[in-house]
């Protein structure tokens, strides 16, 4: 009886290669592997095939193998992979030869392995030293029954006398990734952009998979296994191919389209969506506590209506966002970055790009008082611009307990129990004031 593999796979540079997956990448660091399978040449009365062109990070109770013209009778998957480690536990009462970092060879018998350490009975002493000052260790004698890589096992039925077998294989494995990544890049009049949305994959696996039909998912699903979220890559690559995106139960799934390759221990750039034209809000933000007494540039923020309206209505991934900001000569430049949050559709984005350097807040704590059942205070904030442009301004006030606002001289909107918040418009070079009293009290 023979065991045959299937020929739709090479190897090239030490990797297994994959030829027409289907492969949905998940943001928790693993992805669904569809894989078309096919075995030829069988012998008649085969009923055992084997396969084990598969990625280290498999999940090993996830396989199953749905097989066109054979039925699966059972299924055995080894996972005892190589460890160098891990024989040396075999190799206990044993004569070995231990080479240590910038110093002699040594021989003993090996009478102890931990994972900081191992122990050698020498001729006339015992020395135990740290596994980390190992440079070689030389065994006795051949390893036997060593298996390199993760192997299934299907014992089949065929239905009739076939010698050929196709079907497919799925699985999950660790090792991918995800990420959206956007840009904003600002017109000069400061109030419209072009919005690019583009996914940033990442293969850290040890195959390549060539002509595959690539999906996303955004969302957090369970996976009870460990997962490898390592997000460096020795490679990047861009493509640009528009997603179609849609609902998958509670997530959503992009379909970014076929006969792709994503490279092992590459990272591959593809667009989401296509670039669309959108205006924002600009505001200058000052955000402070009850006590807090402080001078410096306020934050600049951006507000973007996922809408329809805006030419947007899109389900946005978290991800990454960079700023960059067109000058009048047409010159592009960075602005700053931030990070997004999931933005369903009729939401809006908030970011952030840094402090503004011609907008400066002062804030002061003009009078404070506090009792054994009460407290007050009397606050004063001055927003300064130095700007040739008027500008719109965000004061938000955090206080904490049972409180009330008194003798504000601006209309403000109380947001949630301890938030409050003063909108402004200032002129061009010049400032405002707002001034207000908040008194607690308790039992």
């Amino acid at each position: 009886m023979r065991c045959l593999l299937l020929a739709l796979f090479l190897f090239s540079n030490s990797f297994a290669q994959s030829l027409y997956a289907n492969i949905t990448i998940y943001k928790d660091g693993f992805a669904l592997v569809k894989q078309p399978v096919l075995w030829e040449n069988l012998e008649t009365d085969q009923s055992i095939i084997i396969w084990d062109i598969l990625p280290f990070g498999i999940v090993y109770d996830s396989p199953f193998l749905v097989l066109e013209n054979a039925k699966v009778l059972t299924q055995s998957f080894n996972q005892d992979v190589f460890h160098f480690s891990d024989r040396l536990y075999n190799y206990l009462g044993e004569r070995i030869d231990v080479k240590l970092i910038n110093e002699n060879d040594m021989s003993g018998t090996l009478v102890e392995v931990t994972d900081e350490t191992l122990t050698l009975q020498r001729r006339r002493s015992i020395i135990s030293f740290n596994r980390d000052r190992v440079a070689y260790i030389n065994l006795p004698g051949l390893m036997e029954d060593v298996q390199y890589k993760p192997t299934i096992k299907w014992a089949i039925e065929t239905k009739a006398e076939v010698d050929t077998l196709a079907g497919n294989l799925t699985y999950l494995t660790s090792g991918f990734g995800w990420e959206a990544n956007y840009r904003l890049i600002i017109e000069p009049n400061g109030v419209e952009g072009q919005f690019l949305a583009d996914a940033k994959i990442l293969n850290n696996t040890n195959m390549s998979f060539d002509k595959m039909n690539l999906s996303l998912v955004e969302g957090r699903i369970n996976l009870n296994s460990k997962v490898d979220q390592q997000q460096q890559t020795s490679g990047r690559k861009s493509t640009m191919i528009n997603a179609e995106v849609s609902e998958l139960g509670d997530y959503h799934i992009y379909t970014m389209g076929t006969n792709m390759n994503l490279v092992s221990k590459e990272t591959l750039v593809t667009r989401l969506y296509t670039p669309r034209q959108i205006n924002f809000e600009k505001t200058y933000l000052f955000e402070n506590n009850e006590k807090s007494q402080k001078e410096e540039p306020l934050s600049i923020e951006y507000k973007i209506p996922n809408t329809i309206e805006n030419n947007l209505d899109l389900p946005l991934p978290q991800g990454k966002i960079q700023l960059y900001q067109v000058l009048n000569s047409g010159n592009i430049e960075y602005i700053g970055q931030d990070k997004i949050s999931q933005v369903p559709r009729s939401n809006t984005a908030t970011i952030s790009s840094g402090k503004a350097f011609d907008v400066i807040g002062k804030r002061k704590v003009l009078n404070y008082d506090k009792q054994r059942k009460s407290e007050e205070a009397s606050i004063s904030i001055t927003v300064t611009n130095t700007l040739s442009r008027g500008v719109n301004i965000k004061l938000i006030e955090h206080i904490y307990g049972d409180w009330v606002v008194r003798n504000a001289s601006s209309n403000y909107r109380k947001i949630d129990a301890s938030t409050i918040h003063f909108p402004l418009s200032i002129p061009q070079e010049s400032s405002k004031t707002v001034t207000y009293t908040y008194r607690k009290e308790w039992k």
